[in-house]
């Protein structure tokens, strides 16, 4: 059996003046370099009191500042290196600000995986990708545990192909062999747990 973390990124830092009217700056700009708030530093730090993430030699995150920030403590702790990989980096938008995308993008997104606003954009589909060739390359090493940091989209779009699953533009619901995995919304940091047997899933929880 093997088991992969994925780990939600901690609360981002957002009270920038010049962030202020967030829709209306380089989105790119905007979203890679997000910093952790100090609530969001703490959370993260706490992840290292957590025993099922000790003793782990592969850490994975986004190139984002703050999926890279929330990897830090638990890198200290299993005294392992992060490695970064662009195909667990946030969905790209095909967008230079916000606003451009329409309201209901996210539940549009989630209703049609193959949705996109143009062609530089990213369809779910696309994203789910990418991840699923990084996870199975990963499961092909000779590691029983592995921790990938990454954003909530990417989180929940994995969820959704293997959970029953349902957003309404506000709230998300997920379930597992009706264990709730994910009420509301997920956490921030949130650690789900997906266990292996010959590369298929045999189970999914939230272990914090």
């Amino acid at each position: 059996m093997k088991e992969i973390y994925l780990i939600r990124h901690s609360g981002p830092f957002i009270d920038i003046d010049n962030y202020s009217d967030y829709q209306s700056v380089d989105w790119n700009e905007y979203n890679k370099n997000m910093i952790l708030s100090v609530e969001g530093e703490k959370k993260a730090e706490k992840l290292q009191e957590i025993n099922e993430l000790k003793g782990i030699k592969e850490i994975y995150s986004s190139n984002s500042f703050r999926a890279i920030a929330t990897a830090k403590y638990l890198s200290e702790a299993n005294n392992t290196k992060i490695k970064l990989d662009s195909r667990i980096n946030e969905r790209e938008f095909g967008i230079n600000y916000l606003n451009e995308l329409p309201d209901d993008f996210t539940k549009r997104s989630f209703d049609d995986k193959n949705y996109k606003v143009n062609n530089k954009c990213e369809s779910l589909n696309e994203m789910d990708d990418r991840l699923n060739n990084f996870i199975k390359e990963l499961l092909n090493k000779d590691i029983d545990k592995s921790i990938i940091v990454i954003h909530g989209i990417m989180l929940l779009s994995f969820l959704q192909n293997n959970c029953d699953f349902s957003f309404d533009g506000r709230i998300t619901t997920v379930k597992y062999n009706n264990k709730l995995i994910v009420e509301n919304k997920p956490k921030s940091p949130g650690v789900y747990r997906i266990r292996y047997e010959n590369n298929k899933i045999i189970d999914i929880d939230i272990i914090n």
